[in-house]
């Protein structure tokens, strides 16, 4: 299936910010049910250092994401760390509840070309379809030359079937709804009595899967970044019902064998 890179409501500068909040708060507290979060913390794992407390620079960070349930994923595992989330239009949330574990970053960051001061892992969560290739080969790139451990993860795949499913979506959204907290009243009215969330998350959930790069596609954005010091994983993640794998890549530099 050809890649498409139609627009998504959320990514528009003339998009209402109340209902962008709502859709991702829908999206934070869907991921809450979903295996995502203990699987992409599984992988983490991997560039991350047991008993140590890892820095994780997360990019395109919108409202956080399931970023909470992520950390939780990785303490069951004995695994900790301190979150700086960023994005092009820094978010004011009220993280006070994360145990000053996650922060904010007040500037503006391009996840192309991130400051020298943010160190530590990078993490992408269900964002890295929203960027074009050259930008997307421009994040790895930027990554890459600066010696940084990169994971990218998504929660959609070009596939058949994962498209079809698209279609349970607004009927996710009437179920999942109230389980969002806080629960604003937009939400309530946007969902039920003027049901436009649930058609606004159909077309965002739909193009995103149409956005989601191939294992193939991640492969070739890092053709020309090698190094000795430096390595790519590139895979699947294989989830039961699930009508299509999910694609991830990790590039992470190798220590030198003292």
């Amino acid at each position: 299936m050809r890649r498409l890179h139609l627009f998504e409501f959320e990514d528009q500068i003339w998009f209402p910010a109340s209902l962008r909040r709502a859709m991702t708060a829908y999206l934070a507290s869907a991921y809450r049910i979903t295996p995502f979060p203990k699987l992409w913390a599984e992988l983490l794992t991997k560039v991350m250092k047991h008993g140590e407390t890892a820095e994780i620079v997360d990019l395109g960070s919108g409202s956080g994401g399931p970023i909470q349930y992520v950390l939780a994923s990785l303490e069951e595992r004995g695994y900790r760390a301190i979150v700086t989330l960023t994005d092009l239009y820094p978010s004011r949330l009220d993280l006070s509840r994360a145990g000053g574990t996650i922060r904010y970053w007040p500037k503006p960051v391009d996840a192309t070309c991130v400051p020298t001061e943010l160190a530590g892992i990078r993490t992408m969560f269900a964002s890295f379809h929203h960027f074009r290739a050259e930008s997307a080969q421009r994040i790895l790139r930027d990554a890459f030359e600066q010696g940084r451990a990169i994971c990218v993860f998504e929660g959609t795949a070009r596939a058949t079937g994962t498209v079809a499913s698209s279609i349970l979506i607004p009927f996710l959204v009437l179920i999942l709804t109230p389980t969002i907290r806080p629960l604003a009243w937009v939400q309530i009215l946007f969902t039920y009595l003027i049901p436009i969330l649930p058609l606004l998350m159909f077309w965002d959930g739909l193009v995103s899967h149409l956005r989601t790069y191939s294992e193939e596609e991640l492969r070739d954005f890092t053709r020309d970044l090698r190094a000795e010091e430096y390595v790519w994983e590139c895979g699947a993640i294989e989830i039961p019902r699930m009508p299509a794998a999910i694609p991830y890549l990790i590039g992470r530099p190798i220590e030198p064998v003292t």
